[in-house]
């Protein structure tokens, strides 16, 4: 099965990768209702590097996700994460989830993040659910990481 999401931003491409590949510490900043922290626990941000998101008051029962950085093209903006724990796999029922997030240059100071997702398992209902909560969180992420470039520059 498959997700495609894509957010349309005002400010560039390049301006956006830059504040998203410090997502780590700015988006707990931003965001502390839906991301409380977020920590790296293995590696140094090449492929096979893991990360602990602890989710905010948004997630009241302690939700977190473990994802592992699959690959990274620094050149094309393009990185792939899989879920190895909790997110869509514990709050959906999916046994897979792997994400592939592109920034694409619309204009000079445009851009859009192109988000799709292959995924298997869940119900029909968890994943009408998980597709509505998951474009509600890359859109709010999204335009926060926006807000945050515009107020920057």
């Amino acid at each position: 099965m498959a997700f495609e999401h894509e957010v349309e931003l005002d400010v560039s491409a390049a301006a956006i990768w830059l504040a998203f590949r410090d997502q780590n510490t700015i988006l707990p900043k931003l965001l502390p209702e839906a991301i409380a922290s977020i920590e790296v626990v293995e590696g140094e941000g090449a492929p096979g590097t893991t990360r602990l998101i602890k989710f905010g008051s948004v997630s009241p029962d302690g939700g977190y996700v473990k994802e592992k950085l699959v690959s990274i093209d620094l050149e094309s903006r393009i990185v792939v994460t899989e879920e190895v724990e909790g997110g869509h796999l514990v709050q959906f029922g999916f046994t897979k989830w792997v994400q592939t997030l592109k920034l694409i240059s619309t204009g000079e100071n445009t851009s859009k993040v192109h988000v799709t997702a292959e995924f298997e398992g869940g119900s029909e209902e968890t994943i009408a659910k998980s597709n509505e909560v998951t474009k509600h969180g890359l859109t709010g992420t999204f335009k926060a990481l926006e807000q945050y470039v515009k107020s920057s520059s």
